[in-house]
């Protein structure tokens, strides 16, 4: 299987180069120039490589980081994506219980869906403590959180993120339990965090 990385951030660098050590063929391209990202992309090592936003786009899962400001003008240089899974990911979020909530916050991401209407697009949130990790004997899992409205599209992730040694959780279901509806857009809500961040 191959990945493609559209965009440089914290989160897509750790995402190639655990798709790298997983044995995918990984593919990068920096809308804003793949010269910035060389050196970077070369210490990862084996099966990375940087190529065109074309050659990207080839891939079977994108995931796309892109700025708002320059998102309408990457996507309409993309290829055709019908059927392809896209993981958009925007910014990073520093506290979890607000999660949920934060997700009302999710413009590009409304953006990018309904600029590849015929795309699967899926939306990443990957939480960052700023607290020290606590020793534990058994180490815990990052984790990453994910909404999307097509169950294929759900399945393939949840199954990659897991090869990726990653705890995926899939907040499909609690959005659609609280009214919010992936395809007409998102809107604000508050919930109580889910029981999986207590200690």
């Amino acid at each position: 299987m191959k990945i493609g990385i559209i965009g440089i951030g914290s989160l897509t660098l750790e995402l190639a180069n655990r798709s790298a050590l997983a044995g995918y063929e990984v593919m990068v391209n920096n809308p804003r120039g793949n010269s910035l990202v060389r050196d970077t992309i070369a210490r990862i090592g084996t099966n990375i490589k940087l190529v065109s936003l074309h050659e990207t786009a080839s891939a079977d899962i994108i995931v796309l980081f892109v700025p708002k400001d320059n998102l309408e003008s990457v996507i309409q240089n993309l290829p055709d994506m019908t059927g392809k899974i896209i993981l958009h990911t925007s910014g990073l979020i520093f506290n979890p219980q607000s999660l949920l909530s934060g997700i009302s916050n999710a413009f590009t991401y409304q953006i990018t869906a309904s600029l590849l209407p015929t795309a699967h697009v899926v939306k990443l949130f990957h939480p960052v403590s700023l607290e020290p990790k606590k020793d534990s004997f058994r180490e815990k899992k990052d984790e990453i959180f994910y909404i999307a409205s097509h169950a294929g599209s759900r399945h393939t992730v949840r199954a990659f993120f897991k090869k990726l040694d990653f705890s995926a959780i899939n907040l499909s279901g609690r959005l659609r339990s609280v009214g919010i509806d992936l395809k007409t857009g998102i809107t604000p809500v508050v919930i109580q965090p889910p029981i999986f961040y207590s200690n």
